[in-house]
């Protein structure tokens, strides 16, 4: 079962072939809440930061479709992390309360699937109100 207090990388199954890779998650194990959202960022400039904020409520999963993107995270303590996301066999799982920013390198497309629908109210955008919290 995946923790949901920690931020953490978890390996996406997948079929590799010379004709290409198929990649998948399914509930069990390996994604143990139901999809209420999905979304997807493409076309953003190289060293372009996406992110900076924090969810209440929702916990992600982020995938590097295509390219790289460096995820920065602090939690409420303070820690700090750092995950570098190159590889579409590799997902981050990004936990409520964690400020995140995500820098996207050149051609990179982030998929983020989520635990919530969308509701601005579970966004915290302002980083003085967050470490306040």
């Amino acid at each position: 079962m995946i923790d949901f207090k920690s931020p953490k990388l978890i390996k996406i199954q997948g079929d590799v072939q010379q004709t290409g890779q198929l990649r998948f998650l399914e509930h069990s194990e390996q994604l143990p809440f139901e999809i209420q959202r999905v979304f997807w960022i493409t076309n953003v400039p190289e060293n372009g930061i996406r992110g900076v904020h924090a969810h209440r409520e929702e916990v992600q999963i982020l995938v590097a479709l295509q390219g790289v993107l460096q995820v920065s995270l602090e939690n409420k303590k303070g820690e700090l992390f750092s995950f570098k996301l190159d590889q579409p066999d590799q997902g981050l799982v990004l936990p409520a309360m964690h400020w995140s920013e995500v820098s996207f390198q050149q051609d990179a497309i982030l998929l983020g699937l989520g635990n919530c629908k969308f509701s601005e109210s579970d966004y915290i955008r302002d980083k003085q109100a967050y470490d306040q919290i």
